[in-house]
């Protein structure tokens, strides 16, 4: 499937012509049809017009999945402004870095949301950080009048109530930009056209089988790569985008039921929650459900799949190359189906291109070896947003993208992931996925989840486990280490247990990730410690 346009403006105008009443978006159990959406989109578009929003600008989008996000991203879109996507989870410092490092020129929320306080986070960020901004628009109620640092505020109804017609629609540009998880550094903050993200939209449409009886279901946020991928695959097809603020895993099954869901995506942890909260014959209508691996541990995802007769596929996609860039095949004529429950995938774009290399010697490796993966996507980013040296660094001479994730491919366009690369260990000679220790560590009397970590122990890397215990059991690491010593080869064994309440995590648009730096860091501290002699 290929789009004629490389504008969402020109692509709505041809939905709205071609199927005027059918739903683009079903938010909160209420249809929006594409003439709707476009209606509504184009009136927010001459109020932010009127309030001085000019092509090029920064409109930062702090709100949750909901038709005021989608309105807000098209009404950017044909401004020409550039869409500062950003989390709900987020709070003042990574609010404050996105509002300051982003350069934003307006803010649009939504006070009341979810009972955040939204106010409060935004009293807290430094006034360096919203120096530029020119005014806020507030998804509020008419006795609401949202204060953010002296600046303008503008009711968002108000705004789709100007009675102006909207300006002429501008062209393709630089329209949103995602960031980064930042779970090592500050998050960049990725940059996509208008153009690319159609085609990428039209491309998961045609990869993942929509046709006019699809209706897909947005498990993931809107603000994220992985969410956002969802709703362009809908708009692209012309695809009913089943949504609501907060995700609920009972009320995601229900919905499924309800309007005949026949694609979703989200992270097998939300996949989980959804097929346990599920009642009979809710996935009927099912078609292909798409993971993230973001929760390696939840290994009983494909059981639960069976039972509820979903069709399951593992998934692959970036910030960077947009979600869903990559999903693993289910019929042999599209590529290797024994890998369909690993992530990673078969590229869905014809002409791109995987490999992986050697980390340590820069070779491209042949198939079935480990080592970064490079990918050649039409779908690549932009680059980074006021970061040039860093967009230099993330693509090689040839065009592809250094992901910085360990895997390995199965032909030039299928692959699996298996970790990421700052996560992966050098042990004695070989690159080992942690993975392979967590599941076996995971294993043993009393471990309910583990985590594993390269740490430095006498000048040479080793593996550090640190665990969650069942309730009430007990901590065993010798007990542990004798059990890991029988299943694995001796350098795979963990130099040490750590038992903790909770893993280190930050929040991304995604899911909870863990801080596998700071595991290190601890880690590092631990075998320091036992090294030390005591004081005499």
């Amino acid at each position: 499937m290929q789009l004629p346009y490389s504008t969402f403006s020109e692509h709505l105008d041809a939905l709205a012509a071609r199927q005027p009443d059918a739903p683009l978006l079903i938010d909160q159990d209420q249809p929006i049809s594409a003439a709707a959406l476009r209606a509504q989109s184009r009136a927010l578009a001459a109020g932010l017009t009127r309030i001085g929003v000019r092509p090029g600008q920064r409109v930062a989008v702090w709100l949750p999945n909901c038709a005021a996000w989608v309105e807000s991203f098209l009404a950017c879109a044909y401004l020409g402004a550039l869409v500062l996507a950003v989390n709900t989870r987020f709070r003042a410092l990574e609010v404050a870095d996105i509002l300051g490092r982003g350069q934003a020129d307006w803010l649009v929320f939504w006070p009341g949301f979810k009972g955040i306080d939204f106010q409060g986070i935004l009293d807290g960020v430094a006034p360096e950080h919203v120096a530029r901004l020119q005014g806020v628009i507030a998804l509020a109620e008419a006795r609401e009048s949202p204060v953010v640092h002296g600046k303008p505020a503008h009711r968002y109804a108000d705004l789709l109530a100007t009675e102006e017609p909207a300006p002429p629609a501008q062209g393709n540009a630089g329209v949103l930009c995602f960031t980064t998880s930042g779970t090592t550094s500050k998050p960049k903050f990725v940059l996509h056209d208008q153009r690319t993200l159609l085609r990428h939209g039209a491309a998961v449409a045609g990869a993942y089988g929509y046709d006019a009886h699809s209706c897909v279901l947005a498990s993931a946020p809107f603000c994220g790569a992985f969410g956002f991928a969802t709703l362009v695959g809908g708009l692209a097809q012309g695809a009913p985008v089943v949504c609501a603020p907060v995700f609920n895993a009972a009320q995601s099954a229900a919905a499924a039921r309800r309007y005949a869901v026949t694609h979703t995506y989200a992270n097998n942890e939300a996949l989980v929650g959804m097929m346990q909260a599920a009642a009979p014959g809710d996935f009927a209508s099912a078609r292909l459900f798409g993971f993230a691996s973001f929760t390696p541990a939840l290994d009983h995802l494909l059981d639960l799949a069976q039972e509820a007769g979903v069709p399951l596929t593992g998934l692959y996609g970036s910030s960077e190359l947009i979600a869903l860039a990559a999903g693993q095949p289910r019929d042999p004529a599209e590529g290797e189906v024994s890998a369909r429950h690993q992530p990673g995938g078969a590229l869905i774009y014809p002409d791109a291109r995987v490999r992986a290399r050697d980390p340590a010697t820069g070779d491209i490796l042949p198939h079935g070896q480990s080592g970064e993966l490079e990918i050649l996507s039409p779908s690549l980013m932009q680059g980074y947003l006021d970061n040039p040296e860093a967009t230099r660094g993330a693509v090689t001479a040839d065009g592809y993208f250094k992901t910085g994730d360990l895997g390995y491919t199965l032909t030039p366009r299928q692959f699996v992931f298996q970790t990421r690369m700052g996560d992966s260990l050098r042990l004695s000679g070989f690159l080992v996925n942690p993975v392979e220790i967590e599941q076996v560590v995971e294993t043993l009397p009393g471990v309910s989840a583990c985590q594993v970590v390269g740490a430095t122990q006498a000048g040479k890397i080793v593996p550090y486990a640190f665990v969650l215990l069942d309730e009430g059991a007990q901590a065993d690491p010798a007990g542990w280490a004798a059990a890991c010593k029988a299943a694995m080869a001796g350098f795979k064994v963990p130099a040490g247990f750590a038992v903790l309440d909770a893993f280190p995590s930050v929040e991304s648009a995604n899911s909870v990730k863990i801080q596998k730096h700071r595991l290190r860091e601890m880690a590092d501290a631990l075998l320091a410690s036992a090294a030390t002699p005591p004081s005499p």
